[in-house]
């Protein structure tokens, strides 16, 4: 899906750059150019920026 119309960039493309070690929506914004146009792609790009930040539920360990 696009997040970004203007300059053509996918979530996948972003999930991707987030994966690489873009930590913040400015970093993300200076390696993709994402939100740099018109700007109504911020709001989804910064909350892919902060889930990446979200523990992952899938490794909570359970004590008995």
């Amino acid at each position: 899906m696009y997040i970004c119309v203007c300059h053509g960039i996918s979530d996948r493309k972003l999930r991707e750059v987030v994966q690489q070690g873009a930590r913040s929506f400015e970093e993300l914004q200076a390696r993709t150019g994402v939100s740099t146009c018109c700007g109504a792609c911020e709001p989804m790009a910064r909350a892919m920026v902060e889930e990446s930040k979200a523990p992952d539920s899938s490794c909570v360990e359970l004590s008995h």
